[in-house]
């Protein structure tokens, strides 16, 4: 074989080595933008009321909150898929939102509402647990600001 073309192998080989290694420890990029952009669009909202469906700025077919405690491997039985963005959260108050968009994670929050900025509770419209809810549904949440977290209560049918 060329030597040149062995370097090339090498380096190729490399390359795609460190991004599989980045990619189990950081998870999925397309995952931390859609938090990113989840981030955005909810500490941005100024309506009083809003559904999930005008305020996620990205596709989701479901949308699962977990209890604290809740392993990894709990997680991904219920969404029946895997992911490396999923954690554990491991103390009580921590939002966990898990969104799936064609059976895939699109996007995974795990932290203290306080650091996110912004919290969001569907137990009120979801007598189970985990709370899931679908993209059409519809459900409207309540929008308030306290203590600089936006919070988006779900509201009950009426």
């Amino acid at each position: 074989m060329n030597p040149r073309k062995q370097r090339f192998y090498i380096a190729a080989a490399g390359v795609l080595a460190v991004i599989a290694l980045l990619w189990s420890f950081i998870g999925s990029p397309v995952v931390l933008w859609h938090n990113h952009q989840l981030k955005t669009a909810l500490t941005g909202l100024t309506d009083t009321s809003i559904t999930l469906e005008q305020a996620v700025p990205f596709s989701w077919d479901e949308v699962y909150t977990f209890a604290p405690y809740t392993s990894v491997e709990e997680i991904q039985e219920v969404i029946g898929t895997t992911s490396f963005n999923l954690k554990e959260a491991e103390s009580e108050g921590v939002l966990q939102l898990v969104f799936l968009d064609g059976g895939a994670v699109t996007a995974a929050v795990c932290a203290a509402p306080a650091a996110l900025g912004y919290d969001v509770d569907l137990a009120s419209a979801v007598d189970s647990t985990p709370c899931k809810l679908t993209h059409g549904e519809n459900i409207s949440f309540a929008v308030e600001r306290d203590g600089g977290v936006v919070r988006l209560t779900a509201q009950a049918a009426q």
